[in-house]
């Protein structure tokens, strides 16, 4: 394209507002230039998506045109909407398809992070104590160029010992040790990543039916809800005499009372318990009384999630609508408003279509980290370590 959007000029395409057109600036060693006659653009964004990736398309009338745009497989990238940098990554594929007196390319796009997801994670030691989970989260990202940001402190938790897997890519490292820390990561624009607690920022503005959504779906359910969960110790059950009815009550009862872990989701009127583990190496049920609240909490967010279709990209302060914001919608009528968090969103543009923000939202609860212990704390060693030391105290 030698350097400019002249070559462009055969494409079909349509000048959106400056705010919302979409872009790509091509990096190539000391070189760079801008794309941005694109006909179509689909961009998916999450906290529970990685990468984050675009699908963008050009159409021309004729046959060669397409031939002179200076785009290459493995090109480095930004993606801009207007002057708003949304993601850093790569070229990952394009796409041309030739009839006569047609051309058109597809071009997808992945963030950084795709690095993460798909290589295998690099460090010098395979057995870490005494860091925290934002230490080896950038250990293992440092071989793709990723920094890793803590947000508000996330990640700082400090984590005994690690031990990873020799054949785990750096993704399955961050997801597991972000797990022991109760923490989200995902991507940011610059091409880092970030750790983060749910609910990070907050939107100017939010989602409102008759004003700037088109369309709403709400989803109410009972699937996978319980009434009870509640925490028992699995060792200690043992079959001493034959079952009868009593027997049966007072032996559960043994099992679970000593932990008081239990809680309650008050929105399910009949009978469905559901009993989980006090795992091996959790001192006094600490975990098992976050997992059970946990279980309620996640259950009953996951039950009741929002789909909206907006007409903009950005709320009133023209911010970008992003992932982990939490974002005031009001159902029809405006008699009720309730502060939701995006959890996955699509931006689309298309001739013919205009812009448009497809968001899925649901209570912060939903996407809330499972509390877990950490493995190696419920090994032999561990265990009697942990006990030599609790006989010499």
């Amino acid at each position: 394209m030698s350097g400019t959007l002249s070559a462009l000029s055969d494409f079909v395409g349509w000048t959106p507002q400056p705010s919302d057109q979409v872009s790509v600036i091509i990096l190539r060693g000391t070189k760079a230039w801008a794309i941005s006659t694109w006909t179509g653009a689909t961009i998916r964004m999450g906290v529970e998506i990685m990468p984050w990736t675009a699908n963008l398309s050009m159409t021309t009338q004729g046959p060669n045109a397409a031939t002179t745009i200076d785009l290459a497989e493995g090109d480095s990238c930004q993606l801009l909407i207007g002057s708003t940098l949304v993601f850093t990554g790569y070229v990952q594929t394009i796409v041309e398809d030739i009839a006569p007196g047609q051309h058109s390319i597809e071009v997808q796009l992945a963030s950084k992070s795709i690095d993460l997801v798909e290589c295998a994670a690099e460090f010098s030691t395979f057995q870490m104590n005494s860091t925290n989970a934002l230490a080896i989260a950038r250990a293992v990202s440092a071989f793709a160029g990723i920094q890793v940001i803590s947000v508000a402190g996330a990640g700082n938790t400090d984590i005994l010992a690690f031990s990873a897997i020799l054949t785990e890519t750096a993704y399955e490292v961050i997801e597991r040790v972000t797990r022991l820390a109760a923490v989200l990561f995902y991507d940011q624009p610059d091409g880092n990543i970030c750790l983060s607690r749910v609910g990070s920022r907050h939107a100017a503005s939010g989602f409102v039916v008759g004003g700037n959504v088109e369309r709403m779906q709400r989803v109410r359910s009972m699937a996978g809800r319980f009434s009870s969960v509640q925490a028992l110790n699995i060792a200690a059950i043992t079959l001493f005499e034959s079952p009868q009815a009593d027997r049966a009550v007072e032996q559960m009862s043994a099992n679970t009372a000593p932990f008081d872990a239990q809680a309650f989701d008050r929105g399910v009127k009949r009978t469905r318990n559901m009993l989980i583990p006090v795992e091996i190496g959790d001192s006094n049920a600490t975990i098992a009384r976050q997992r059970v609240q946990w279980e309620v909490n996640r259950r009953y967010g996951r039950a009741y999630p929002v789909s909206v279709t907006c007409d903009s990209w950005r709320d009133d302060a023209g911010n970008l609508w992003l992932p982990n914001t939490l974002a005031p919608v009001s159902f029809l009528g405006g008699s009720k408003q309730v502060d939701l968090l995006i959890g996955e969103l699509v931006l689309r543009q298309a001739i013919g279509e205009g812009t448009h923000a497809d968001v899925t939202l649901m209570d912060p609860a939903a996407y809330a980290v499972e509390p877990i212990i950490n493995p190696l704390m419920q090994s032999a060693f561990f265990q009697a370590l942990a006990s030599g030391q609790g006989q010499s105290g």
